[in-house]
């Protein structure tokens, strides 16, 4: 019996010796990696970036939306309870209240009308640009002939300003850039004097055609 019981003693030793010797050799990997890892990560961070699931170590990440958002990323990994994820029967009918959920059926026919609304809107451009397209050769042409008409005002504006130039060259006997502030004056006194000669021209044919129908 001394012998069972040393055989047993022996054997409980041995184990307790290799759950030592397993641990610590665990434990010295870990603190050999941690000596290789230069990256400054905190462990929570080395264990996301080596694909594992963080543990939960902050009170908000037991609340239910932490726990919805680890279990949409880790899955069944996460150790989340499912039945807490779902909403409560108030929760629901909160939301429904609050035009939150929706029929299917409400909201096919809504995406039609706007679907339809779209297309329509989509239509009724496409045939105005149809319509100002017909009309662009009209509208061009035009266009065109606005472009010929200024340009024709304007030539026969440089016409009518290079003769007042001359004449008012010919008149003062000088010549005098139209930029220069007293060419306008010289202008303005030139034309005053051109009225008053046609004022005195038609005062003296009115003259003649009294002494005619005297005479």
């Amino acid at each position: 019996m001394n012998r069972c019981l040393s055989a047993r003693s022996f054997r409980i030793i041995e184990k307790s010796f290799k759950r030592f010797s397993s641990s610590t050799a665990s434990e010295s990997n870990d603190l050999e990696l941690r000596s290789l890892d230069i990256s400054g990560l905190k462990p929570r961070h080395r264990i996301v970036v080596n694909g594992g699931v963080p543990p939960v170590e902050f009170e908000w990440e037991k609340q239910r939306t932490a726990e919805r958002e680890r279990f949409g990323e880790y899955g069944l990994k996460s150790n989340v309870n499912i039945g807490k994820l779902w909403p409560s029967v108030e929760e629901v009918e909160e939301e429904y209240a609050l035009g939150l959920y929706r029929e299917y059926n409400d909201v096919v026919n809504e995406l039609r009308k706007l679907t339809n609304e779209k297309e329509k809107k989509a239509a009724q451009r496409v045939a105005e640009l149809e319509k100002k397209e017909a009309k662009y050769p009209e509208l061009l042409a035009k266009y065109e002939a606005s472009l010929i008409k200024a340009e024709k005002e304007k030539d026969e504006k440089e016409v009518v300003l290079e003769r007042r130039i001359r004449e008012i060259q010919e008149y003062f006997g000088y010549w005098l850039d139209p930029k220069d502030p007293r060419f306008e004056v010289m202008l303005q006194q030139k034309e005053a004097e051109e009225k008053k000669a046609e004022k005195m021209a038609k005062r003296m044919e009115l003259q003649k055609k009294k002494i005619a129908e005297i005479v």
